[in-house]
């Protein structure tokens, strides 16, 4: 396939270009030497075709407008190219004729959407595609002081999905207002043989934000087809992940109690609410021992999930003592927590903890994040007030929880804590 010998003995790789490409590739056949012989022309063969099956991939999926651009580049110079994509050609302006002669001199040569563009001096944006959507989204939120390296890997793996049910082509190349109901529902009903209902409607929402966000930043003019899919058999319950009861608190404890790291992880959780990754994470300066304060904000081991999760809470005394012994001996600017203080850091501590909460608690819907449900419920039973339940936990919904993490206000939350605790 594709190989054939020449008169002197070696080996050369000849394919035909293909129709749809004649316009863009100079040649009616393509040509690569593979060896003098067959054995070294059979080992250059795979790497040669895939050589070839690339460039043939790259000139398909090649937006005119950026062929258009290279074309001016290579025929009319850097300051062509320049004002050619900026758009910025006057129509009285004598270069304007360099751009109809150009174009005058390609037809037939190259695509006519490439003619088009030189001739009208102006550049046609690339369009918006699901690929570029959830790019800039993650970038957008990143420059928002939200968790990246989190939004990264669950836009790489939405990524990955998209093209298994779409195809790299639909997902990569296709124009956003060309994306349908049917594809968004495919790729649901692909979702819900991987993941459960919930996480599922969670995933959507990632993709729907993502076109939300595009649609607003580019005044783009379709519709989000991700927007209000039905998800069977999702929905919140109030038993899709319970509070641990105190009995079970009591019953685990001694498991977490008799291990310096386990001890202090545990006893942090269970007295602020905290998720795993804000206390993972955390630095020595982020504790201050004499007002017994702690402070979560974004630092170069991670991220935060929200912008309204950088907050400063009190602490417990009992919480004090268990981390006043990781503060010793070290700067400022170090991980409290060394061991965990790396990517992935805060998934190796949950699965340590719930190796040990599953000594004794067996019910499923019963995980270390409980704990920040348990706070959840005893901050509400005992009267503290919606505001400051959602300051000291750092919910991403609240609006009024920013004003709340200084001063008068530690104060506020430790008298509510303390009924708490």
């Amino acid at each position: 396939m594709y190989v054939f010998k020449r008169a002197n003995g070696s080996y050369r790789y000849k394919r035909n270009v293909p129709k749809d490409l004649r316009e863009v590739i100079a040649k009616a056949t393509v040509y690569r030497q593979l060896g003098n012989t067959y054995a070294e022309a059979m080992r250059n063969l795979p790497k040669v075709h895939a050589e070839i099956e690339a460039l043939f991939d790259m000139e398909r999926h090649t937006p005119d407008s950026q062929r258009a651009l290279q074309v001016v580049k290579e025929r009319l110079g850097e300051w062509h190219a320049s004002v050619f994509q900026d758009g910025v050609v006057e129509a009285e302006w004598d270069v304007t004729d360099d751009f109809r002669e150009l174009a005058m001199a390609l037809k037939g040569q190259v695509p006519t959407e490439v003619v088009r563009q030189i001739g009208a001096a102006q550049m046609q944006p690339e369009p918006m595609t699901l690929k570029t959507v959830l790019e800039e989204y993650r970038e957008f939120k990143a420059k928002a002081g939200e968790d990246n390296r989190s939004l990264k890997s669950r836009v790489s793996r939405i990524s990955k999905d998209l093209i298994q049910v779409l195809g790299k082509n639909r997902f990569e190349w296709t124009p956003l207002e060309n994306i349908t109901r049917k594809d968004a529902n495919a790729y649901r009903d692909y979702l819900l043989g991987q993941i459960a209902p919930n996480s599922v409607v969670r995933t959507l929402s990632i993709v729907k934000a993502a076109i939300n966000t595009a649609i607003n930043e580019h005044d783009l003019v379709c519709k989000n087809v991700f927007a209000g899919i039905r998800v069977k058999g999702s929905g919140a319950s109030k038993t899709d992940r319970l509070p641990i009861t105190e009995e079970q608190l009591e019953g685990a404890a001694q498991d977490f109690l008799n291990d310096t790291l386990a001890a202090a992880l545990f006893v942090t959780l269970r007295d602020t609410g905290c998720r795993v990754a804000e206390v993972t994470g955390l630095l020595v300066r982020d504790i201050d021992l004499e007002q017994q304060t702690l402070t979560i904000k974004s630092n170069e081991h991670r991220g935060l999930k929200t912008v309204t999760s950088e907050r400063t809470i009190p602490i417990s005394n009992e919480t004090a003592q268990h981390l006043a012994g990781f503060c010793t001996n070290k700067k400022p600017s170090e991980p409290l927590f060394t061991k965990y203080a790396r990517p992935r850091g805060n998934d190796s501590a949950s699965a340590m903890l719930m190796k040990r909460l599953r000594k004794t608690v067996s019910d499923p819907k019963v995980t270390i994040h409980s704990l920040r449900h348990r706070m959840k419920d005893r901050l509400r039973n005992s009267g503290c007030p919606e505001a400051i339940s959602k300051a000291i936990l750092g919910h991403s919904e609240n609006s009024v929880a920013a004003n709340y993490g200084s001063g008068y206000a530690i104060e506020v939350m430790r008298e509510h804590m303390m009924r708490a605790w």
